[in-house]
């Protein structure tokens, strides 16, 4: 609604408001009149019978009207209040006599009660006194007394209580008999519950002529005043005029009593009453008390004047359910005010809906009531200034303020505090000083002379605007007046001429300033369209004479011409307005006075002192803002002591202006190197700007951005501006400046001080918001930056206030792609703020401060003291790393304190490998979910995990710490509704050991905002929290790191508490939470239950179906039911109709919005139906819109983790995306190191769902995802449905694939990771993976200690530490009873073990075991296997494992501390090092004698040795072949997308063109039926698409169609189709455009049917009679093997080195049977035989692979046996992959690798290889 159509309203409910309220009188006695009216029983002090017979027998009274004061009655000042005089109250404005008389009043005082006493003078004792008065009494609580008064003594003749009250005035008489002396007094009293609008109220007293005084006569009543005049107490009269003028003319300014200047309603309404008391909306007189209760928890309101809650206000008090409710409040009458008079008060109106208010002007007998201020509706929980410009007002006039509220009124509204001030005229005087005042003919006031001619009666007669040139004046009343439009130059639009208030809401005035009403006139500027951002609006003066003379005297006397304007600048993008003088006639000429931005609802006078020694003429320039708020307005223009001047300006003329040319610099170095300066060295250009000097002058830095920058004397430090305005002049851009530099207006825009100096002098730089337009953005940014070392942080200190303050980010720019990594908005206060942004390892970027406009020019946006802090790249060492230090993979050496905290120390992120940070448990960086952190449930509210920037402005980060960009997810707790104040929000940690030694808890954490609450951290154990760390407010924005040590005595978790603090800007987030190796896991606490086993009760280990049947973990989610219900399957993310559930998919914490589960709607986004059941009630998951969605919004579904997939496993789903139901899905498979895409769809697919079938093939440990994306803003309702794995279950027998290429194969089949074979635990079902497994102890380390006491280290190539406590040692039993083992691992129990016996050592001591040799370096491919006994006291100590590289640095493994039960635990852990390493086994003594420690059946993985995974040689097919892409099969390459699958994964039918790519020679040299090849050789058409290259590039076969024709059929182009024979050479061609089925039909091609058949030219065209195996047209085409036939396994492979491999190992067979008979006939075997299995290592893979025969040197200790148990041919030596590899011989200095491998046709050297060897 616009501002003239909210006038109009407020106008009209105005005057349905402003009606006389009547107050009705009855009598309580009767006196029947001559004409039988009834009136007072005695004298009423009015004629109320109209024949005046009333008063007849009143002459004789004594009376008192209260109409000139209290006449002899006096007030008892010993009571709480007193008696008021006024002529109005609540709801009563008329005395008894129904006029506008005076009365007395008693109001309540909120709290207290309140009484007052008013006595007479002392009568005589008398027997006929009478006394009369009347009452009125309004309100619940109180009494009205009147009593007799002896001395001190009081007695009651007459009380009125409360319950008797009627609201209307009511008369009472008495007689009073006295035999001495008596006073009469009235008293009233109201209660402490009275309510602010009751009262008490009395008038009309009078006595009999029998109540004689004291001393009759002694107080008179003072001389009559002249009629309508005021008397004052002491007697003076007074004029009507002068009362309630503002000024006191009564000695005791009685005159100013009923209309106070000053009101602060503490002891009363000072004359405010409510017009329309009792409608049930009304002003009352109250204090907090009386606010409603229940508004919305609004605490209690204080008033503004003592800020208590016992302080009083007026406030609207609501008990009426009316849809119109109206509240009225009116000041008193008053007179008359000054020129610069202006009304304060202070309002307070915030609710819901709590409506607008207004305040007008009322004059007596004018309707028009000009409306003086507004305000809409809620403006805060707060006390409001408002400052009202009355001015010159010369008739009696009242002040209204309305509420209104159309519709429910819910909130608070109230006033307080109101203030006139300079409003009196001023005061006569005898005489003025005649040089600076004038002297009101008059009034006799003295007033400025600069008053004199302005347009305003400063006087109060008008006797300083008589005789006054209107030449020199102009109120815009009638016009212009002699001022003009500037019609060229800098003006855009004019200035407009107005009365009332302006089109805008919010921007200014709502009157003019010459009347103060709407209907006066002024000029304004209009901001709104079509105006734009800094047009200007020029106004001309005429012209003026000069006022001095350059050549005269200067002592000599000069005119003084003054320019006097008001001015109005009100809106919040209010720019500017100036005054210029000039001399010429184009141009602005001089400014000589400016005021910009937002100056308040006021107008304004500014007087100027005008010099020119030329004509001169004023220029008025008003400049719009950006927005529409921004109107300026101006009124009552005046010059003074001005003279005109007859004639015109001249012209300006304007110098020519000559641009230096530039200078070029030369270059001398090579293309990719940089010149050193005088020195002539060069550098590589990578090595130029990396914070470093490579130059030996540091030139290589001089172009580049400085480490340091603080502006000073305007030095930017290589810091480059750039704007992205098409217009430069007026663009928003970054500029260096001072605090001194600031002018008028714009104060609270920007810094007065810089943050280096802490000074007007120092330097910043600033984005001018002065200039530019909404939302535009210039940007601050350095050169490209070639490096940065992994800890470099770039640290800043930016301002940024004032109202309209737009943003500041920092973004990385690498290449054409920016980053955003930091970012703030908003008026951050007017203070230095510092901004840190971590920037770690950067290559080739830059560095950009962006700022962004605001709505307005009233906020710059600043920064100073720019620092790049540790940013130089390190240095490679020359030396190697300490013992304290973790050596990189680079060679670089880093603080082991820095190991794993999530950021790249070393700059190849091997310090953040997850196999290298294997030790560190709990890390956890919130990319995906909570880690084994936990939501707590004794909590208000969860954190949240979340991506970019938190949803409310002014808090959060822009990026998480991790990954420092939009992708990184990140902690947060989110402080907006509808968290409420002190709401806390807790996770809780992994538990922690008590045997922890030297732990500490790493995180980083980010609270900015101004209303941020409190991060506690504390440490649970048993139930108990104690705190360890407190942040409260806020800390910076940016991310912080902390550090808290940890430990206890007993185990315990880490738990962090959010507290929402006292606004939505209070976003807490934490991220890469990382606890040190000390932090030891506690042990899984296992609970026993005391309940009858279930029935159908599994064995230990096994897990009890839901019905029937058990099942182990291993067989969950493996895409076998082993359950009859499906149990072991139910919750992976199975296939899915979503009919009864989301069947185990499960949604991520880190989405901002999720996968729903839904039905079928036709109004809503999502499908009308579902696909199961085609019906409007199926379901289905769809993308949900949320009301906040953005676009790129992600949604993720994920599956548990799947172990492992057949090679033939498909997922087939439906999706339906539509126009409406929109969005991205894409399919991912995450495995343990890698996530990869293999389906996506996007954009409009029809109206209907769609059907895709993705193989996933042969997986192992792999999660299906699906990924929803918004495609646009609050967007979503793509769908899926009916989910479903096909063929996924991995099926038993030999198998054409495995996950992994290291797989083993057990002999059922069934494939197993590597690293588990002959590890002493069977994980094939027929434990063929424990099968020859003696030579897993050759490698050194491993050992089973099966040998004596003094052998084990030296056997097991293992040594005791030196710097430990105490050795291990190794026994076949525990000593100390009830802890440790009491036999081995092995299933016998007869071997020893190795342990640690605790009995006599102390708490904390250590010993460790270290192997001799150092292992290769490697990352995740070195396996230990081992057993251990951790069983006894509960106190057990720990057992870890490490490894250690040349420089001693202990890498933690793995660790295990606590209880493990009375049996051996396995143990498979992955050692990684970056170097060269030993592996260390180090256990710590528990708490007490029973926590022994045992080891055994220690074991390594081949991948040990060679430093990668053993792999064997892949698979090789022929030219002619097509290699099956995911299974070990070659098929002929003529099978190829024939339609029909061939390979076992049916690959070869996958991903098949439809046309043959290439493009077609030039033809048109060939005869008819012929095609013409690229080198013009012309071929038979006939040749053309038929599947055979017969051009020399093989461009016959160019953009033919694949289909799959029958035999002797053609395949033709143009239709495209296949030509039958029947319709081959029949004279009629049908396949254009080459004719080819009428080519060659009498002949038969060269080389047609390709040497494979016999080509016979018949009546339908040549064709080939093939040889066997072959077939085809051209007998191209390998035949298929028959249906009835087995399908061969390996395809395409010659099997001889297979029969000639299986024939050498029959030999080899024979030969070792007849060397062992040998060798036994001659006593010459040892005791153990070893298989000849057993020997076997796998090397480099660079190396020759061969098979070796045991050496005849003697070193074998062993003879070859035969395991009647394999059923594999002995002594056939094949690879782990597809089958379990044999091992011939094992050497530690000596190594090779076999590969014999039927499946690769690789046959095997047995006449030798290079060996190598490795140095331990």
């Amino acid at each position: 609604m616009g501002f003239f159509g909210f006038s109009l309203w407020l106008t009209l409910a105005l005057a349905l408001e402003l009606k006389q309220v009547t107050v009705a009188s009855r009598s309580d006695g009767e006196f029947t009149c001559s004409e039988g009216l009834c009136v007072a029983q005695v004298s009423d002090l009015v004629d109320d019978c109209k024949d005046s017979n009333d008063k007849r027998n009143c002459s004789a009274y004594t009376t008192c009207d209260f109409e000139e004061g209290f006449c002899n009655f006096i007030q008892n000042l010993n009571t709480v209040s007193e008696w008021t005089r006024t002529n109005e109250a609540a709801g009563l404005n008329r005395d008894r006599t129904n006029e506008s008389g005076y009365f007395l009043t008693l109001l309540p005082v909120k709290g207290a009660t309140t009484s007052a006493t008013l006595s007479s003078l002392v009568f005589l004792p008398s027997k006929s006194c009478q006394i009369y008065f009347y009452y009125y009494f309004r309100g619940a609580h109180g009494n009205l007394q009147v009593l007799i008064q002896h001395g001190a003594q009081m007695t009651e003749i007459w009380k009125l209580s409360a319950h008797q009250q009627t609201e209307t005035w009511l008369q009472i008489g008495f007689e009073l008999t006295s035999d001495n002396s008596f006073q009469v007094a009235i008293r009233g009293e109201l209660s402490t519950d009275s309510e602010s609008s009751e009262f008490l109220a009395i008038d009309d007293l009078f006595f009999s002529p029998g109540c004689v005084t004291l001393v009759k006569g002694v107080v008179q009543p003072p001389p009559a005043c002249p009629p309508s005049w005021f008397t004052c107490d002491d007697g003076k009269c007074i004029e009507a005029k002068k009362v309630c003028d503002f000024t006191p003319h009564c000695t005791h300014g009685e005159d100013e009593a009923s209309c106070p200047s000053r009101c602060d309603f503490e002891t009363g309404p000072c004359g405010w009453y409510e017009v329309t008391l009792g409608d049930g909306f009304d002003w009352v007189r109250g204090f907090s008390a009386d606010v409603p209760a229940d508004y919305y928890s609004h605490p209690l309101l204080a008033d503004h004047t003592t800020n208590t809650t016992e302080g009083h206000f007026m406030v609207i008090l609501k008990n009426s359910s009316s849809l119109h409710p109206k509240a009225l409040l009116m000041g008193p009458w008053f007179q008359q005010t000054a020129s610069g008079c202006t009304l304060t008060f202070w309002h307070y109106n915030s609710g819901i809906s709590v409506g607008a208010a207004s305040m007008y002007l009322r004059f007596e007998g004018d309707q028009n009531q000009p409306v003086i201020w507004t305000t809409l509706y809620d403006q805060g929980r707060r006390w409001n200034q408002v400052t009202v410009q009355l001015g010159r007002i010369t008739q009696p006039f009242q002040i209204g303020l309305a509420k209104i509220s159309l519709g429910v009124f819910d909130g608070i509204s109230a006033l307080d505090d109101i203030s006139f001030d300079n409003c009196s005229l001023p005061p006569a005087a005898t005489e003025c000083p005649s040089d600076t005042h004038f002297h009101c003919v008059h009034t006799r006031a003295c007033v400025q002379r600069l008053q004199l001619c302005d347009l305003l009666d400063d006087c109060g007669d008008g006797s300083d605007e008589e005789g006054c040139s209107p030449e020199l004046q102009c109120d815009f009343e009638k016009g212009l007046c002699n001022w003009e439009q500037e019609q060229s130059g800098e003006d855009v639009f004019d200035w407009a001429l107005i009365s009332g208030p302006t089109p805008t809401l919010n921007t200014g005035p709502l009157r003019d300033h010459t009347l103060g009403t709407s209907n006066g006139h002024y000029l304004y500027i209009e901001s709104s369209l079509p105006q734009e951002f800094k047009d200007t609006a020029v106004l001309l003066s005429q012209v003026f004479q000069p006022t001095y003379q350059p050549d005269k005297d200067p002592s000599s006397p000069q005119k003084k011409c003054v320019f006097r304007f008001h001015y109005h600048m009100f809106g919040l993008q209010v720019f500017s307005l100036a005054v210029h003088l000039r001399t010429t006639a184009t141009g602005l000429g001089e400014m000589i006075w400016e005021k910009c931005g937002h100056q308040g609802n006021l107008w304004y006078r500014e007087t100027l002192y005008l010099q020119s020694a030329k004509p001169f003429q004023i220029l008025i320039v008003g400049t719009v803002g950006d927005d529409f708020n921004g109107d300026i307005a101006i009124d009552d223009l005046s010059f003074l002591d001005c003279e005109p001047y007859d004639g015109k300006l001249p012209s300006e003329i304007i110098p020519a202006v000559t641009t230096p040319a530039p200078t070029v610099l030369p270059h001398s170095c090579s293309e990719g190197e940089f010149v050193c300066g005088i020195y002539r060295e060069c550098v590589p250009l990578s090595q130029v700007c990396d914070f470093k000097h490579d130059c030996s002058d540091g030139s290589d830095e001089t172009n580049c951005v400085n480490e340091r920058c603080d502006f000073e004397d305007g030095n930017t430090c290589g810091w480059k501006m750039i704007t992205y305005a098409l217009i430069l002049n007026h663009a928003f851009h970054w500029a260096a400046n001072q605090g001194k530099s600031i002018h008028n207006g714009e104060e609270n825009h920007r810094p007065a001080i810089d943050h280096t100096l802490n000074s007007s002098e120092g330097w910043y730089m600033y984005a001018d918001s002065s200039n530019g337009a909404y939302g535009q953005s210039t940007d601050l940014q350095t050169p490209i930056i070639s490096a940065t070392g992994p800890l470099c942080a770039l640290i800043f200190w930016y301002h940024m206030s004032g109202f309209t303050v737009g943003s500041l980010q920092v973004l990385l720019r690498h290449r054409n792609i920016s980053n955003l990594v930091w970012y703030q908005t908003g008026n951050q206060g007017n203070k230095w703020k510092q901004g840190v942004v971590f920037l770690g390892l950067q290559n080739n970027f830059q560095v950009i401060f962006r700022a962004k406009r605001g709505i307005s020019y009233m906020g710059d946006v600043v920064i100073d003291d720019i620092s790049f802090h540790n940013c130089s790249p390190p240095l490679p060492s020359n030396q190697p790393c300490s013992s304290e230090q973790y050596a990189c993979a680079n060679g670089h050496c880093i603080p082991q304190d820095n190991l794993c905290d999530f950021i790249n120390h070393c700059g190849d992120n091997s310090d953040e490998n997850p196999y290298i940070c294997k030790g560190f448990s709990g890390r956890c960086n919130f990319e995906f979910d909570l880690c084994s952190w936990r939501q707590c449930q004794e909590d208000d509210f969860d954190w949240l995990i979340k991506a970019g920037s938190t949803p409310t402005v002014g808090t959060g980060p822009s990026n998480d710490h991790t990954l420092r960009d939009p992708s990184g997810h990140y902690l947060y707790l989110e402080s907006s509704f509808p968290q409420a104040i002190s709401d806390t929000a807790r996770i809780i940690g992994p538990l922690l050991s008590s045997r922890s030694s030297s732990c500490k808890m790493r995180f980083f954490v980010h609270m900015s905002g101004d209303g941020i609450g409190t991060l506690s951290v504390f440490i649970k154990f048993d139930g108990h929290l104690d705190l360890l760390l407190e942040l409260t407010g806020d800390q910076g924005n940016y991310w912080q790191m902390r550090e808290i040590p940890l430990s206890h005595h007993r185990d315990f978790q880490v738990v962090f508490e959010g507290k929402v603090g006292r606004s939505e800007k209070g976003d807490i987030c934490l991220d890469d939470i990382t606890f040190s190796p000390g932090c030891l896991l506690g042990p899984e606490v296992s609970v026993e239950s005391t309940s009858a086993p279930p029935p159908g009760f599994c064995p230990p280990g096994y897990i009890v179906c839901e019905k029937e049947g058990c099942y182990t973990s291993e067989q969950i989610c493996d895409f076998t039911e082993n359950c009859p219900d499906g149990t072991d399957e139910r919750n992976c993310g199975t296939s899915c109709s979503f009919e009864n559930g989301r069947c185990g998919w499960k949604s991520s914490l880190a989405d901002n919005f999720d996968w729903a589960l839904g039905t079928g709607s036709v109004q809503s986004i999502r499908p009308p139906y579902d696909h199961t059941l085609m019906s409007e009630n199926g379901h289905f998951l769809y993308l949900e819109a949320t009301p906040v969605g953005l676009k790129g919004d992600k949604a993720h579904i994920r599956s548990s983790v799947w172990k492992e997939s057949s090679a033939i496993c498909k997922l087939s789903f439906w999706y339906y995306i539509s126009h409406k139901a929109s969005g991205t899905i894409r399919l991912l498979i995450k495995t343990e190191n890698d996530l990869t895409e293999v389906w996506n769809k996007t954009g409009h697919q029809g109206n209907e769902w769609n059907h895709v079938e993705v193989p996933l093939r042969k997986l192992r440990n792999f999660e299906v995802i699906f990924e929803g994306i918004r495609s646009r803003d609050v967007s979503g309702g793509a769908a899926l449905d009916d989910l479903e794995f096909i063929d996924c279950a991995p099926r038993a027998g030999k198998p054409i694939s495995c996950p992994a290429v290291t797989d083993f194969i057990c002999q059922s089949g069934h494939c197993i990771e590597s690293h588990l074979v002959c590890d002493n635990k069977p994980d094939c079902a027929d434990q063929s993976d424990e099968m020859n497994c003696g030579h897993i102890y050759d490698l050194p380390g491993a050992c089973d200690f099966n040998m004596e006491e003094v052998e084990w280290e030296e056997r097991c190539q293992l040594f005791q530490d030196a710097d430990d406590d105490f050795d291990w040692r190794i026994s076949q039993r525990t000593e100390t009873p009830g802890a440790g083992p009491q036999t081995d691992h092995s299933a016998e129990g007869a071997g020893s073990f190795l342990y640690i016996h605790s009995a006599p050592q102390r708490e904390g001591d250590i010993a460790k075991v270290t192997t001799r040799n150092r292992f290769p370096a490697s990352i995740g491919v070195c396996h230990v296997r081992f057993w251990y006994f951790m069983h006894g006291s509960d106190k057990m100590g720990t057992l870890k494992v490490y490894t250690a590289g040349p420089s001693g640095t202990p890498l933690l493994m793995w660790a295990a501390t606590g209880n493990h039960g009375n049996q051996w635990k396995y143990a498979n852990v992955i050692l990684s090092n970056t170097a060269p390493f030993r592996v260390t086994f180090q256990a710590e003594v528990g708490g007490d004698m029973w926590t022994d420690i045992a080891l055994d059946d220690i074991s390594y993985t081949s991948e040990c040795v060679v430093a990668g995974p053993v792999t064997p040689q892949p698979l090789t097919c022929a030219v002619d072949q097509f290699q099956c892409t995911h299974s070990f099969q070659c098929i002929s390459e003529s099978w190829w997308c024939d339609g029909e699958p061939d390979c076992m994964d049916h690959s070869d039918e996958e991903h098949c063109p439809t046309v043959v790519p290439g493009t077609l020679p030039p033809q048109g040299d060939c005869p008819p039926g012929h095609y013409q090849c690229s080198n013009n050789l012309c071929i038979p058409s006939i040749l053309r698409c038929d599947g055979v290259l017969d051009c020399p590039n093989g461009e016959d076969e160019h953009l033919c169609p694949l289909l799959k024709c029958e035999l002797e059929e053609l395949v033709c182009e143009s239709s495209p189709g296949c030509i039958p024979l029947l319709k081959r050479c029949d004279g009629f061609a049908n396949c254009l455009p080459f004719h080819s089925d009428e080519s060659s039909c009498y002949e038969c091609p060269a080389n047609f049917c390709l040497g494979r058949g016999l080509c016979v030219a018949e009546k339908h065209g040549p064709r080939c009679r093939c040889q066997p195996g072959w077939t085809g047209n051209r007998c191209h085409v390998k035949e298929k093997p028959s249906l009835t036939t087995s399908p061969p396994t390996t395809e395409g492979i010659q099997l001889d080195s297979v029969y000639a491999g299986i024939a050498i190992g029959l030999l080899l067979l024979l030969a070792g049977v007849a060397v062992c008979v040998l060798a036994f006939c001659r006593k010459k075997c040892h005791t153990k035989k070893h298989d000849p299995m057993d020997y076997g290592v796998m090397n480099d893979p660079g190396f020759e692979r061969r098979a070796e025969l045991p050496s005849a040197d003697g070193r074998r200790t062993s003879c070859p046996g035969v395991n009647s148990k394999i059923n594999f041919i002995p002594g056939l030596s094949i690879s782990v992959y597809p089958w379990k590899q044999e091992n011939e011989d094992w050497n530690w200095k000596d190594t090779r690798m076999s590969f014999s491998n039927p499946l690769y046709n690789y046959s095997l050297d047995v006449n030798g290889a290079d060996r190598k060897s490795s140095e331990a």
